[in-house]
């Protein structure tokens, strides 16, 4: 029974290859006989659709519509560059300031004890024991009253009493001392044991380098101070774009913590040094900063407008970048396109400027643009390939055959193709 049963599988397995035998067969010899010659085919396609000739390619209605091809007129446009970029906001350096000593004394008390508090040019910020000052202010007195002894002296010694009354008068004031303190002096004839110090510039405190108790000699830094009503932001510009960048340049600053908001700011300084990590350029731009909304260290985003004038503009499409060459495709009619090289300029947009090669009002190709170069290269020598590759297949001369040779199926095939094997 079992060898029964393998028989009839061997018998199915032969019958089944035997079919796919004669059908591939059958469809190998159907294809060769049904299959287009390569001569007709070949001319059809570059003498029909496309024509390509050196830089100039024809294409017929249905190519231009199976490529997509998209033409626009070269037209004088006003354009504006728009430059974005990003930067890190920083304190204005200008306004960056030390109060320091001018006496020599030990500090009792401080009015401004935190740092990022605000000082106001003029407001009290500590409170020192001087022996410089008391002296000061008793050496004051003690002029102030010999003037008014001696004012029925001799005209000599009222000049000269008087003029060391002004030196007293103005040794306090270089130690800072307001008038109005020295004239309430004057009025009391009681110096004081403490000298207040008020602050010679406003701003807000970056560093307190001052702690009650300590001993201030004059020249001593107390307090680190910045003008934060305006600030500095340092924008990194590409080299390729830093031409169009001049000092004076509105820029318009925007920053995530205030979406909606705008900042403006003039660009006052270019880094003149490249930086050759980056290729980018540093560019300062001082600000505006109400509300002490901008922080120093801060990252924003920067955008700069450059106009760029009227020029000649073609779409930033129509470009065909080679690396050595720019190339557009002008149209001479509606179905021949030329190859030309271009000198472009500035691209903003959507345009390019044209700087020369073209002329207004002529067109150019802003669609399948690559296609249409493609011709210029292959299309010559795709036309050449076919129509030769066929005519040698037709003037070839059918070898004879070796003397005393009988097999019949060593003659060539036929002109039309066909094996003579089939």
């Amino acid at each position: 029974m079992i060898e029964k049963l393998q028989a009839k599988k061997k018998l199915v397995i032969g019958v089944a290859a035997g079919v796919l035998v004669i059908g591939g067969a059958g469809y190998y010899y159907t294809a060769q006989h049904n299959k287009p010659s390569a001569v007709g085919q070949t001319g059809h396609q570059m003498n029909g659709p496309v024509m390509a000739m050196g830089d100039t390619v024809t294409l017929d209605a249905k190519a231009r519509q199976l490529a997509g091809v998209q033409t626009a007129q070269a037209i004088v446009k006003s354009l504006a560059k728009e430059i974005k970029t990003t930067g890190k906001i920083a304190m204005n350096e200008s306004g960056r300031t030390y109060i320091t000593s001018r006496v020599e004394g030990r500090v009792d008390e401080l009015y401004i004890t935190a740092e990022g508090q605000y000082i106001a040019s003029g407001q009290a910020i500590a409170s020192v024991y001087s022996p410089t000052y008391i002296a000061a202010q008793e050496e004051y007195l003690l002029t102030l009253e010999n003037v008014q002894k001696l004012k029925n002296a001799g005209k000599d010694v009222v000049l000269l009493n008087n003029r060391l009354l002004e030196a007293a008068r103005r040794k306090l004031q270089l130690l800072n001392v307001p008038d109005s303190e020295i004239t309430h002096l004057e009025h009391t004839r009681q110096p004081k044991d403490h000298m207040t110090i008020y602050a010679q510039f406003g701003g807000t405190v970056l560093e307190k380098q001052l702690l009650p108790g300590a001993f201030i000699m004059p020249g001593d830094k107390l307090y680190s101070l910045s003008e934060l009503s305006t600030v500095w932001l340092y924008a990194d510009i590409y080299e390729k774009d830093i031409a169009g960048i001049t000092p004076g340049q509105p820029v318009v600053v925007t920053s995530g913590a205030y979406p909606g908001q705008t900042f403006t700011g003039n660009v006052t300084f270019i880094n003149p040094v490249l930086d050759d990590a980056t290729r980018t350029v540093k560019v300062r731009v001082e600000m505006a900063n109400p509300g002490g909304k901008l922080k120093p260290n801060m990252f924003v985003n920067a955008n700069v407008q450059i106009p760029l004038g009227d020029s000649l503009v073609i779409p930033e499409s129509s470009l065909l970048d080679t690396g050595s060459r720019k190339i557009v495709f002008v149209a001479q009619s509606e179905d021949t396109f030329v190859k030309r090289e271009v000198v472009i300029g500035q691209q903003a947009d959507g345009y390019v400027q044209i700087l020369s090669g073209l002329q207004p009002g002529e067109t150019v190709v802003t669609a399948a643009t690559f296609l249409i170069d493609s011709q210029t290269k292959l299309g010559s020598f795709g036309s050449h390939g076919g129509h030769g590759g066929g005519g040698a297949a037709k003037g070839a001369a059918t070898p004879a055959p070796a003397p005393g040779s009988t097999n019949s199926g060593t003659a060539a095939p036929a002109a039309g193709g066909e094996h003579s094997g089939h």
